[in-house]
């Protein structure tokens, strides 16, 4: 994004508030681009044709915040998911064990 150049009179308030004015619009415009995706997202997983590291790829958004995201909508991972899920957390639970040794 390139900057505003520098106006050659100092800005008014009316300048001010068509600022904040404008930035309030773009943030309802994000919110509402945000909450689309992420029901869209949300869909997607529920149906289940579609791989959840493609859905989140797809989004933007991180693995983390997708399956956050879903947990939080009540959707549990596959169980081909599942299955890796818990041997990577014990995997995990074990290295942690030896670190602290």
């Amino acid at each position: 994004m390139n900057p505003t150049p520098a106006p050659a009179e100092p800005p008014t308030l009316e300048d001010i508030a068509a600022a904040g004015a404008r930035r309030l619009c773009d943030a309802d415009r994000l919110k509402k681009s945000s909450d689309d995706l992420k029901e869209v997202v949300l869909a997607a997983l529920r149906e289940g044709h579609l791989k959840p590291t493609e859905v989140a790829k797809a989004s933007g958004w991180t693995g983390a915040h997708v399956r956050k995201m879903a947990r939080e909508a009540g959707i549990e991972p596959d169980e081909r998911y599942k299955e890796r899920a818990d041997r990577l957390k014990k995997a995990q639970a074990g290295e942690d064990a030896s670190d602290q040794a």
